[in-house]
């Protein structure tokens, strides 16, 4: 009897044991996972895969993109949860904001300036450009921030719910760099930061870190240094050659992808040996900009998943059923912010806004406002970036100047083409602008600007400006116009009203900028013209000369590249002159706003509105507004209130109603000189009204606002414009 009770005392013992080797000594299980931009969201089913069997990797290694997804699951969320964070963003929005245009300590004065929007390429001692990337990453670093703002202040990686690996690559001291301690995300952004597109990551120690697939695409090597005994791998960029299809040297992002794969196969194939399985996501056919085509690449990611369900059932088998555990990212708690500290580079008043933070926890939402107000400091301050790192409950904000170049030329265009019926005609309209600008740093304080503006003529022009105090500069400019008569200086109009004309034109002033959305000019100016060939009308003169004293207020606080954000901005002028030899008192006075405003970010009230009158000598073609159904007017009154509905990949949808009031309105046969009252608006006339519908589809991008404005109004009078604005 003993014996048997000893018999079963040792099997027992044997099976105790047996547990308990195969708890203890558990393979270590690593998941890593490559780089390949877009094509990187093929990582998630294998994640989804994971999580549906209940398999939690020891460690999980990423370059780029597996980075990015890598320290999304490494932090605790699951590949569906994942999933739904690729497909519930744009994507493409936040990766593809072209670099904001360089910062200036002012915003345009209201009575010169030129259009920028297109194309700024700046040079200085150092070389080209005012950004070592052409992306502005201001935006997608606030997406990964508020994902993982409750484990933004963990510096040890191996404290996340999984132990986290990135890869980065040390341009400076040319090796590679294996992240696992510090910023998480500063360690995630160096790794996918793909040279050209996105400026690399400076660490403290002065190195320049950039994407990691230039020295490891999939780091296998990495995770068998780290003691994996099991090392799943998932390569996206096909290295192999398994599905035989080659990038489309065709396109700018064939060539890139294909140049991206010749860097970075070499270390892949190299690792794909040591490495228990590899899965291959068949996307081949995808590039590694195609993040508009999420859906369809995590699509391949699952069909590669189904046809890879023996790699799963081995590696349950060599785990021995010991499948692992982790704390998900929703049970987490979100560290308590206790201080807001920031550095020199910042204004003071960047302290103040951000301290009502304080005493908050670092969740989504705070982490959404905060990025907005960051951002709007950013751009109001004329600051380069702004950015932040999180430590034992202090937030620590840190801003970067844009380099201190010596010159710029850059490229712009406004207006639009399209047509209207003015109630007893249709015709064609096109009003497009295009300015080609430069400045150059003559001295340390003294600026040159130059410019080429076609619109409804020709204009050529050349300037200075010299700052003096804290926030006050003296300009002035020298300008020849030629062609500003002609009938596209009035829209609506079918034919040439005079024969040529040709101006010269002084402007000086002060500005005044109190702070950055706000810019006060006083200036003085005189515009000369020659008129020569007034057919079919004889005006009896041929010369004229315009002087006049002007006021300019400018507040500008919106930015216009993001249609779910709130602001308003403001533009008013008012000038006073003579029209000599006549001798005839003239004025002008402009005021144009719009405001966007809104509880949520897929709901917006919209408002703006317009008002002049105008009493300039009348040969002039800035002596006439013109209305949005294209009548000329002295006198102006527009206004328009409606909602917005910000849709994905930047659009939106505008609709309202408008109403327009009018005064003296001019068609080409009454361009001829009469009497005119001089007291401000008293040329309405309630015959000339416009009440109405507004419709508006279009686009908002880095360079304004593309896209169609329809207005219909009761008289009946139509106007359908496509431009950009």
């Amino acid at each position: 009897m003993w014996k048997k009770r000893l018999f079963l005392c040792l099997a027992s013992a044997l099976v105790l044991i047996s547990a308990l080797q195969a708890s203890v000594f558990r393979p270590e299980f690593a998941l890593v996972l490559s780089g390949g931009g877009a094509k990187g969201l093929a990582h998630i089913p294998v994640l989804k895969e994971l999580d549906r069997r209940g398999i939690v990797p020891d460690m999980v290694v990423g370059t780029s993109m597996g980075a990015v997804i890598g320290a999304f699951y490494a932090a605790g969320y699951t590949g569906e949860e994942i999933e739904a964070i690729v497909t519930g963003n744009d994507i493409s929005e936040y990766f593809f904001h072209l670099y904001a245009l360089r910062g200036s300590d002012t915003i345009p004065s209201p009575f010169a300036g030129y259009d920028t929007n297109l194309l700024t390429i700046e040079f200085g001692h150092d070389g080209i450009g005012s950004s070592s990337g052409v992306i502005d990453d201001q935006y997608l670093n606030g997406l990964i921030r508020r994902y993982l703002a409750k484990v933004l202040d963990i510096r040890d990686f191996d404290k996340l719910p999984i132990p986290f690996r990135a890869v980065g690559t040390d341009i400076t001291n040319k090796r590679k760099v294996v992240f696992s301690s510090g910023s998480l995300f500063d360690a995630i952004r160096a790794s996918m930061a793909l040279p050209v597109l996105f400026s690399p990551v400076r660490l403290e120690d002065g190195s320049y870190i950039m994407d990691g697939g230039l020295e490891d695409n999939l780091p296998i090597d990495v995770a068998e240094e780290l003691g994996a005994d099991v090392i799943l791998a998932v390569d996206v960029n096909d290295v192999m050659h398994i599905y035989g299809r080659s990038h489309s040297m065709e396109t700018l992002s064939g060539a890139f992808s294909a140049f991206a794969d010749y860097l970075t196969e070499p270390n892949s194939m190299e690792n794909y040996r040591d490495a228990d399985w590899v899965i291959i996501p068949d996307v081949n056919d995808f590039t590694a900009t195609a993040f508009s085509d999420a859906e369809a690449i995590i699509g391949r990611g699952e069909e590669a998943v189904a046809e890879s369900q023996f790699v799963f059932d081995e590696l349950e088998e060599k785990l021995g059923g010991h499948k692992g555990s982790r704390k998900g990212y929703g049970s987490m708690e979100a560290p308590l912010i206790e201080r807001i500290a920031i550095d020199g580079n910042l204004p003071r008043s960047a302290g103040k806004r951000l301290s009502s933070f304080e005493g908050r926890r670092m969740d989504y939402d705070t982490i959404l406002r905060f990025e907005k107000e960051l951002d709007e400091i950013r751009q109001h301050s004329g600051l380069k970036s702004v950015t932040y790192s999180m430590t034992d409950g202090v937030i620590e904000v840190t801003a970067e100047h844009f380099p201190s170049l010596s010159g710029a030329i850059s490229l712009g265009l406004t207006g639009g083409i399209g047509i209207r019926y003015d109630g007893e005609r249709t015709f064609f309209v096109y009003t497009p602008e295009f300015t080609l600008s430069g400045t150059m740093a003559l001295l340390s304080s003294l600026n040159m600007t130059y410019g080429v503006k076609v619109d409804r003529g020709i204009l050529i022009d050349a300037g200075i400006s010299y700052p003096f105090l804290s926030s006050m500069f003296l300009y002035s400019s020298i300008g020849l116009k030629y062609g500003q008569l002609s009938y596209l200086s009035l829209p609506g109009t079918s034919s040439y009203i005079f024969g040529n004309d040709v101006g010269l034109f002084f402007q000086t002033g002060i500005g005044y900028t109190p702070f950055r959305s706000l810019r006060l000019d006083l200036v003085l100016a005189f515009e000369y013209s020659y008129l020569s060939g007034l057919e079919p009308y004889e005006l009896g003169r041929g010369h004229f000369l315009y002087p006049y004293a002007g006021l300019g207020i400018v507040f500008d606080r919106y930015d216009e590249t993001d249609a779910a954000s709130d602001g308003f901005e403001m533009t008013i002028t008012g000038e006073i002159g003579g029209d000599f030899p006549s001798s005839t008192l003239s004025y002008a006075i402009h005021a144009d706003f719009c405001g966007v405003i809104g509880p949520t970010d897929i709901f917006k009230f919209i408002f703006e509105g317009q008002t002049d009158s105008i009493r300039r000598p009348i040969d002039l073609a800035e002596a006439f507004a013109v209305t949005n159904m294209g009548r000329l007017a002295s006198d102006y009154i527009y206004a328009m209130g409606g909602f917005r509905i910000p849709l994905p990949a930047s659009m939106y949808v505008d609709a309202g109603i408008f109403f327009e009031l009018f005064g003296h309105d001019h068609d080409a046969a009454a361009l001829l000189p009469g009497p005119r009252s001089l007291i401000p608006y008293s040329e309405l006339d309630a015959h000339n009204m416009d009440i109405g519908g507004y419709f508006a589809f279009g686009l908002t991008t880095s360079f304004g606002k593309v896209g169609f404005d329809l207005y219909i109004s009761a008289t009946p009078r139509v106007s359908l414009m496509f431009g950009i604005d």
